[in-house]
Order: structure tokens, then C-alpha cells, then sequence
């Protein structure tokens, strides 16, 4: 198979279930169905926990530091487990969103996220800050402010349900990038999914424990094949995501990325008959480009630090055959 049906396959598939995911939970979480965002999160972290455990057992090839992780599971653990709380969090504010907001609405907001991920990075140490990347960043929340501003129907509960999520995602995705590193467990995807789902869905259960009511276990009875289809999406999306880092270059993951985000608004537009203004569709515009701006600064960074790290190697390589001749002379001699 070439590369570009790979990559239009792979990139298509994952698409369609992104969008899809975001357009199920809305459905959902209508209030003649599932309003309930909390127990929807919980049942997703659930049925992700059993899927991902079953299936590192079924298939233990692709999950490449499962024993590693299982061997060292306290400090996986002790790693994790924080990080499982913000997802849960993330994933329960961002559901809960959808009950005030239209889909277009949030994922509009959720562009920002590439600004809050960057300045959080700088704060931490992992990223370099440079007057070049605010600037394009600086394009991009203006991009984001003109699609809120835009907003016909704007609900304050809504937009903060979404702020904090997204605030709580990016927080989670950065700290652990720098936690993880820091204890030297480099986790692949599907294991670090099959360590998050558990340490996420404590929190849900005992919050669910809580505040649930008994209409909430009348509707999850009537829509129990729903739940479970929902929930199966949302593991797909997790094995997908993970397929695609791992099959496609960077350049590919970005475009696709961009192309995703315009699928899902066109999808709440025609799905759900969301109201879409002009200021929100030049605000999207705006920041598309600033995005794509974004990413080929990105990949520019990637491509010199290779080709740093390329020439350090050549240069390492000749000094280490200088020394095994020297080596080899001197046993001739003895």
C-alpha cells in the first residue's frame, strides 16, 4: 500500500470517528435521552478499561511497555494517577459543555488550545519561547475571541465548562509529558490509556455515588445499547489516535487535524442545524491559518533538531573508528 492511501485511509477513518464521537455525545446527552454527563464520562472510562485490559492480553504486541509498566506499577501509578484526575475532569466539564453550547460553539473554543499548550510548556521549561511564536499565537486567539464574540447563542455556563476543560486537558497533557520524562517511562499510547482509564474513572464513580439520582439508572437501562455503542466509539478513537502518530509523518497528523476541525463544525451545522455567523466563519478562517502557521514552524523546529542530531552522530562516528583502529593496532603490536 503507498504511503498517501495510507495516510488518506488512516486519516479519513480517524476523521470520521473524531467527528463522530463529538456528534454521538451531543446526541446523547439530549434531555430525552442520557443528560447526564457525568455518568456518560464514567461509563466511557469503564467500558476503556475493560476494552484496553482485554485487549493487552489478546494482543500484546501493541502494547510495547505493558510489562515494563506492570513491573513498576506503583511508580506508573504514582505518575498517573494525578494526571487520571484531570482527565477526568477535562472529559466531565467538556461533556457537560454540550448540555449549554452548540458543538460548532465548543470546538471553535477548543482551538485555542495549541496557545494555552505553548504557554504552559514555557512556564514548565519545555518550550523555548520566541517573539515569532507568540505572534502567530496572538492570531490565533484572535481567531477564537471572533468565534465566541460571533456566538448567537452564547451560554457563560457553557463557555466556562469549556474553558475549564480545555484548561484541565492541556495541564494534563503538558505535566505529563514532563512527569513522565522525568521518571523515565516512556509509555506508548494504548498503555498509557490502559493506566489513565482506571485512575480516571475513580473519581467519576465517587462523584456518580454522590450526586446520582434514581432517573439516572432508569436511563441508563433504557439506553443501554447507546452507552455501550458510545463508549466503544470513544475506545476506537483512542486506538486510532494512537495508529495514526504512529503510521503518519507529523505534516500528515497536522493537515489531518485541520481538516477534522472543519469536518466536525460542518457536521453540527448539518447534523444538529447549529446557527453558524459570519464573524464566527471568518474567525475559524483566521484561525485555521494561524494554526497551519503554527504547525510549519513546528515541524521546521523538528526537522533542524534531526538534522542536528544526524551530524552530531557522523561526526561522533569517525572518532569511534579512530579509537577501534588505535585499539586494534595496539593488540598487533602486543
Amino acid at each position: 500500500m503507498s504511503m498517501f492511501l495510507q495516510t488518506v485511509i488512516i486519516g479519513g477513518v480517524y476523521i470520521c470517528v473524531s467527528a463522530g464521537l463529538i456528534s454521538f455525545n451531543k446526541y446523547m446527552l439530549d434531555k430525552t435521552r442520557f443528560p447526564h454527563a457525568l455518568e456518560l464520562t464514567l461509563t466511557h472510562m469503564l467500558v476503556t478499561t475493560t476494552y484496553s485490559w482485554c485487549l493487552s492480553r489478546a494482543v500484546p504486541s501493541i502494547y510495547p511497555t505493558m510489562a515494563m509498566a506492570v513491573e513498576k506499577k506503583a511508580t506508573t501509578l504514582k505518575y498517573i494517577a494525578p494526571l487520571g484526575f484531570m482527565f477526568a475532569f477535562a472529559l466531565w466539564s467538556s461533556n457537560e459543555a454540550y448540555l449549554y453550547c452548540s458543538v460548532a460553539f465548543l470546538q471553535f473554543c477548543k482551538e485555542g488550545n495549541v496557545a494555552v499548550t505553548f504557554f504552559l510548556g514555557c512556564a514548565l521549561g519545555l518550550q523555548s519561547f520566541s517573539w515569532k511564536k507568540a505572534m502567530v499565537l496572538v492570531i490565533v486567539m484572535a481567531g477564537c475571541s471572533l468565534c465566541a464574540e460571533g456566538e448567537i447563542n452564547f451560554v457563560m455556563v457553557g463557555f466556562l465548562l469549556q474553558i475549564g476543560s480545555q484548561l484541565a486537558e492541556c495541564s494534563k497533557n503538558t505535566l505529563g509529558e514532563l512527569v513522565m520524562k522525568g521518571a523515565g517511562m516512556n509509555l506508548d499510547p494504548l498503555t498509557f490509556v490502559a493506566f489513565q482509564a482506571p485512575c480516571s474513572m475513580l473519581p467519576l464513580a465517587v462523584a456518580a455515588a454522590f450526586t446520582s439520582s434514581s432517573q439516572v439508572l432508569t436511563d441508563f437501562k433504557a439506553n443501554l445499547p447507546l452507552l455501550l455503542a458510545n463508549a466503544t466509539v470513544a475506545f476506537m478513537l483512542n486506538l486510532l489516535i494512537a495508529l495514526t502518530l504512529k503510521r503518519l509523518s507529523a505534516l500528515a497528523f497536522v493537515i489531518i487535524g485541520i481538516v477534522k476541525d472543519i469536518a466536525i463544525i460542518s457536521a453540527s451545522a448539518a447534523v444538529f442545524h447549529d446557527p453558524i455567523s459570519q464573524m464566527q466563519r471568518m474567525g475559524f478562517g483566521i484561525t485555521l491559518c494561524g494554526i497551519a502557521i503554527w504547525a510549519n514552524i513546528k515541524l521546521q523546529e523538528q526537522a533542524a533538531a534531526a538534522a542536528a542530531k544526524a551530524k552530531s552522530e557522523d561526526e561522533v562516528e569517525p572518532l569511534l573508528n579512530k579509537d577501534k583502529k588505535l585499539s586494534s593496532g595496539q593488540k598487533e603490536s602486543a
